[in-house]
């Protein structure tokens, strides 16, 4: 599915961003250098925005779902767009989590 290359393909940006920002400097230990803190702190917003957009489309196929009546032909692909409508919403909490992380390690390792 999309979703998982997605979430795939931002989790292994943010090890490397970083992994990049722990390695860049060996003098000064206790913080990573500002280019390397832009980085995580906009890595933070575009999960944060992500999870935000996931969410507004998981609310909008929700509420599409509860004006639908089902008919019983259609439990089965109803079944399966409620599969799809928990996967946004997984989606949205992992990139929720990915930006609180991102945000934690900024203060941790970027504010003086």
């Amino acid at each position: 599915m999309k979703l998982d290359l997605i979430i795939k393909a931002h989790t292994f940006a943010l090890i490397t961003l970083i992994a990049n920002g722990a390695n860049a400097h060996e003098s000064d230990i206790a913080y990573w250098k500002s280019d390397d803190c832009s980085k995580v702190s906009h890595a933070a917003a575009l999960y944060l925005y992500t999870s935000g957009e996931l969410l507004k489309t998981a609310e909008k196929e929700r509420k599409a779902e509860r004006n639908n009546e089902p008919k019983e032909l259609e439990k089965l692909e109803e079944l399966e767009e409620t599969e799809d409508l928990y996967d946004l919403y997984e989606g949205s909490l992992f990139y929720s989590e990915l930006s609180a992380n991102a945000a934690k390690n900024f203060q941790t390792f970027c504010k003086k």
